[in-house]
């Protein structure tokens, strides 16, 4: 009994657990994805700076872009940059490739997408790229020359003149695009800042004013020669969640996850001036010391609010856990306590050879406390064992077969051999005998239903086939007939409710059972509910599926677990000895061949058997283990002569020849039987980062995986942080 709960109880928690994962995956894909998607947006940006001796970069960016429909096609990519004469004089050596056709752009004045239709842009202006100065005006454009309108470089701290140009490039019209992949290359002048002790810069490839989002943005940037990390410095400052490494020559890498539109991507860094140096822009004084300091409380203070930040979301994530696992333990407990008190405290009897000290529908209702794994629904199990016990106490009669095919037959007077020979003449009543039978209410219980001696179940089960027959208008029917007569039957629910009624009473008048596991079952259904809502507030509210899969769903397994293991009835005293007979006889007839002392044939206790085998949910192997023990059933003159009175074990033992269809004749056949991938990554990256930065700076002072030794100590390890913004070049992208 235990075993088969425990089976069943794991089985519905893993249903519950895998119904809600699919939810929870499909509400993270919907909030990754999100409603609110920019209409232009990067799946990846992958950059690489490398500096020049002179302090100039040369930078190589690839773009790939996502373009969501909208009423007008997209025709131009572009990204602006703000000029300054202390950090970024002019842009030069541009070239624009289209990486998904293989395509490089050729130089071109502005022209205005809208001033266009589809096949005129796409054969004058696509392929193209441009330069301007959108100092004045983004949509009129003045043209701009790399070197005529350079901008003449300043030291750091004096006035600055400043210039906005974009550099853009025209694609063919397109509706929609899930990728789209173009790289820019070009050269920045009059980055870098010659100090007497270091070369410094800053560039910020993204700046706050960028609206278009990125899903990832991956870049390096990499120094002279002679440079290595022993005598450079390197620092990433953003708000999104990053990662940086330092290579053993001083390069940066970076990745930097769902960077938002308004975030900027700002990098700092400083190397140990060269005597060698060729660094155009110079200016007196000692600079290194400076920098480190002002990094370093940069980096402090960033540290600080994203600790404040990642222990207040970890509350929030914790609260609802905390909650949900208490309720899962002390549900569990209270299980395993309901399991103790419904366990059977006495030895099963092995069988019992004698019908049970209760009605049908009572057994076919405990059979189910004593075996859980029992086959069909206890409703089905009662309503067909308490009409077979009708038919055994001759309250009424069933037939195989249609009522139309036993016109001008009185059924009440028949016997079943003379039946059994008509239907074996006639292969029309053969077939027609295979998928229906015929109900007959026997004149005794109009004259003397008293002397039926039945129990209250079979009594009202009886109260609804007298119900039946008057609307039918005859004592005959079919079960056809009954269904059609009682299909708009509004008193019928009435009728059948006072059937179950009785059964109930029955089972409750054996006094086998008290209820257990109340407390566990309400404790596991709470938890559940909490486990529901950690997933939900994890994948809705902020946005981290991992969490959902890895704490919500297995509080949600172990709390639906202990929902179901729990019994919600123990047996008493007198409920185990009526036990030790129901599941004693269940096993006595599954085994009833093994057994040499079966005696002759009695028709009158087969008769009960196959009731109570209707109950238990075994009719087909009872008939199986009569069929083995009596070989002489498949004989029909035989069963003519030994069963013919008892019309419920004659026709049982009839089926082999008469059967077309399983089970017709013994009434067996009454009761017969962004992409996932990348949106799991990045929450799992997004909490592991949470977790690290709520650690004290005492316990986090390492470097991540993937990160060297500290060497010059002049690298901020483990990420960026939210430093300064405004660095060279401010760059902000999109698509129109």
């Amino acid at each position: 009994m235990g075993s088969h709960r425990t089976a069943r109880a794991v089985i519905a928690a893993a249903v519950v657990t895998a119904i809600t994962a699919a939810v929870v995956l499909i509400m993270g894909f919907a909030w990754s994805s999100g409603g609110d998607r920019a209409q232009v947006s990067y799946n990846a940006v992958d950059m690489r700076a490398q500096m020049l001796d002179n302090g100039d970069l040369r930078i190589t960016q690839t773009f790939d872009y996502r373009l969501e429909s909208r009423g007008t096609p997209w025709r131009q990519m572009f990204q602006q940059y703000t000029l300054s004469s202390d950090r970024l004089t002019t842009i030069s050596d541009i070239s624009v490739t289209d990486l998904t056709t293989g395509r490089t752009y050729t130089q071109d004045t502005v022209h205005s997408p809208s001033g266009y239709g589809d096949a005129g842009w796409d054969s004058e202006c696509a392929g193209r790229w441009y330069i301007a100065d959108i100092t004045q005006s983004e949509s009129h454009p003045d043209p701009f020359d790399p070197e005529l309108d350079a901008l003449t470089a300043t030291a750091v701290g004096e006035p600055a003149q400043t210039k906005d140009v974009e550099i853009g490039w025209n694609i063919p019209s397109t509706r929609s695009a899930k990728s789209m992949r173009f790289e820019l290359a070009m050269t920045w002048h009059g980055v870098a800042t010659a100090y007497d002790d270091v070369v410094a810069l800053e560039w910020e490839p993204f700046s706050a004013l960028n609206s278009t989002p990125a899903a990832r943005v991956t870049g390096t940037f990499a120094f002279p020669k002679g440079i290595s990390e022993s005598n450079s410095w390197a620092w990433l400052h953003t708000g999104a969640a990053s990662e940086t490494t330092r290579l053993d020559d001083g390069s940066l890498q970076f990745t930097v996850t769902d960077l938002p539109g308004g975030e900027y991507i700002n990098v700092v860094v400083m190397a140990e001036r060269q005597p060698t140096s060729a660094v155009s822009r110079e200016q007196a004084g000692r600079m290194k010391q400076r920098i480190l300091e002002q990094e370093r409380q940069e980096a402090r203070i960033a540290s600080n609010a994203r600790q404040r930040e990642a222990r207040g979301r970890l509350v929030i994530w914790l609260i609802p856990a905390v909650l949900a696992l208490l309720l899962v333990v002390v549900a569990l407990i209270g299980a395993k306590r309901a399991c103790a008190q419904g366990r059977r405290h006495t030895e099963a009897l092995e069988y019992w050879r004698e019908p049970p000290d209760m009605s049908p529908a009572a057994a076919a209702a405990l059979i189910t406390d004593v075996m859980p794994g029992i086959q069909g629904s206890r409703d089905d199990r009662q309503m067909t064992s308490t009409l077979l016990s009708l038919v055994t106490k001759g309250a009424v009669a069933i037939y195989p077969g249609s009522a139309a095919g036993y016109r001008g037959l009185d059924l009440s007077r028949a016997d079943c051999v003379s039946i059994g020979q008509l239907i074996a003449s006639d292969p029309r009543r053969e077939a027609d005998a295979a998928g229906m039978c015929t109900l007959v209410i026997m004149p005794r219980v109009y004259t003397d239903r008293a002397g039926l001696q039945l129990c209250r179940s079979e009594s009202a089960l009886l109260d609804v086939l007298l119900r039946a027959s008057e609307r039918i208008g005859l004592p005959v029917f079919d079960f056809g007939q009954m269904q059609a007569a009682l299909k708009d039957w509004r008193q019928g629910y009435a009728w059948l409710r006072g059937f179950e009624d009785a059964c109930n009473a029955e089972y409750q008048a054996l006094h086998a059972t008290v209820p257990v596991g109340v407390g566990a079952r309400m404790l596991g259904g709470a938890a559940m509910i909490a486990s529901w809502l950690t997933a939900f507030i994890y994948t809705a509210a902020v946005g981290q599926v991992a969490l959902a899969l890895v704490i919500s769903l297995p509080l949600l397994f172990a709390a639906t677990f202990a929902a179901q293991v729990s019994p919600r009835q123990a047996f008493t005293a007198q409920g185990e000895a009526y036990a030790d007979q129901v599941g004693g006889l269940m096993r006595y007839m599954e085994d009833f061949s093994e057994f040499g002392d079966r005696g002759v044939f009695d028709t009158v206790l087969w008769g009960r058997y196959m009731v109570y085998a209707a109950a238990f949910g075994i009719s087909d192997k009872l008939m199986e283990q009569m069929e083995r023990a009596y070989p002489q059933l498949a004989d029909p003159e035989w069963a003519n002569v030994h069963a013919s009175n008892d019309g419920l074990v004659y026709w049982s033992a009839r089926r082999r020849a008469m059967r077309a269809r399983g089970g017709a004749f013994g009434m067996h056949g009454m009761h017969a039987g962004g992409s996932f991938s990348s949106m799991v990554s990045n929450s799992f990256s997004s909490v592991g980062s949470t977790i690290r930065d709520a650690m004290p700076q005492s316990s986090s002072s390492g470097s991540r995986s993937g990160s060297r030794s500290s060497g010059g100590g002049g690298s901020f390890r483990s990420g960026g942080f939210k430093g300064h913004s405004g660095g060279s070049g401010g760059g902000r992208g999109g698509a129109r």
